[in-house]
């Protein structure tokens, strides 16, 4: 989905504006187009323009950019300064960006369908490298199960109770290593079941093992609650998070 600061940005007090746009909208962009012309723009304080703050944000932040020049014929109205830090700027990438050219709007959706292409292609294979990478370390993930149990008392009535679990389940291929989780309630004023295990962090949680704590439910628990895993192996430490409901 394209976006562009005059359309797609909010006033927002309290910070830079440059800094507010990072924030909005280059930070969360997978893909940053830059074109140039006879501007290189403001200065913002951080960076010779907020076009230049925010091509420096988007590459550190792993996006995807490409830089176009327009060569059409300048205004007769052009800031010699603005021209002069504008070919000081493209001096200064040449040696770290390749910048291509065009003049007319052809030329200029040629560039960008080829900017798309590529990025696209890019992120495919990191996304296909970072699920080789996940598939051969520890991934825990919390569920709930329930079982009911049906007993005869003294009078020879049958009451059924229900039994509530939390399981964390390794479904990676690595051992996952001090395994500890907490429950969290999604609102305040919500109640977290009674977690009756005081044991220490699980220290060992074997690939494709599994792990069951008992809960109890009681009055005024909330209906879902929110469930925090974390744990270690040969890669570093990790979390993950997932919503258990109650029915």
């Amino acid at each position: 989905m394209p976006t562009h600061w005059k359309l797609h940005s909010t006033a927002e007090h309290g910070d830079r504006p440059q800094s507010a746009l990072n924030t909005q909208l280059v930070e969360t962009a997978d893909i940053l187009v830059a074109l140039f012309w006879h501007r290189l723009g403001s200065a913002t304080g951080e960076a010779e323009s907020g076009t230049v703050e925010e091509i420096e944000t988007a590459h550190a932040n792993g996006s995807y950019v490409g830089i176009l020049r327009c060569t059409r014929a300048y205004p007769q109205t052009v800031d010699p300064e603005q021209l002069q830090r504008l070919q000081a700027f493209y001096g200064d990438l040449e040696s770290r960006s390749l910048m291509l050219d065009y003049d007319r709007e052809a030329d200029l959706g040629r560039h960008v369908d080829a900017i798309l292409s590529q990025a696209v292609t890019r992120d495919a294979a990191r996304a296909e490298a970072a699920m080789e990478v996940a598939s051969h370390r520890a991934e825990v993930w919390p569920r709930v199960e329930s079982s009911e149990r049906t007993k005869t008392d003294s009078k020879g009535r049958i009451k059924t109770t229900r039994r509530w679990q939390l399981v964390l389940a390794n479904t990676g291929a690595e051992a996952a290593r001090n395994v500890r989780y907490r429950l969290e309630t999604e609102n305040e004023s919500d109640d977290l079941p009674i977690d009756p295990n005081d044991d220490p962090p699980l220290e060992v949680l074997a690939p494709r093992g599994e792990a069951a704590y008992v809960l109890m439910l009681h009055m005024g628990v909330a209906s879902q609650v929110r469930c925090v895993v974390a744990w270690e192996d040969t890669s570093g430490n990790h979390e993950n998070q997932a919503t258990l409901r109650f029915h």
